[in-house]
């Protein structure tokens, strides 16, 4: 691959903002290892770098959440199924919504479990 400024010059590597390939005289250093055709895509590929930083951050705070989203509905439904267990009528309306809201939670900790594992 040849530079895209400098036709005969072979290219020293890849812009990862444009994909044009680069020689020596060109190379603008980038966010880490990576490299840059001007100083227009190096800020490209910095502000790239940081969306993915703190995309990346976002998504460990907000699977700390999820283990509350889950928990909630599982107390919540184990209380209700208790209390409506314990009344002289076994099938009520507390009992229903205390079974409901179980399942609730088996399949929501199954759909963050499943989604974690295709992020990781």
């Amino acid at each position: 691959m040849l530079c895209y400024r400098h036709a005969p010059e072979p290219a020293l590597g890849i812009c990862r903002s444009c994909g044009r390939g680069v020689c020596a005289q060109c190379a603008r250093d980038a966010a880490g290892p990576a490299l840059a055709c001007s100083d227009e895509c190096a800020q490209r590929v910095q502000r790239n770098e940081a969306l993915v930083s703190n995309g990346e951050a976002g998504y460990r705070i907000a699977r700390r959440g999820n283990v509350v989203l889950a928990t909630f509905p599982l107390l919540l439904g184990a209380v209700l199924l208790y209390f409506g267990l314990v009344e002289r009528d076994r099938l009520n309306a507390m009992t229903a919504m205390g079974a409901i809201l179980l399942l609730f939670a088996a399949v929501l900790w199954l759909r963050q479990r499943q989604l974690s594992r295709q992020l990781k």
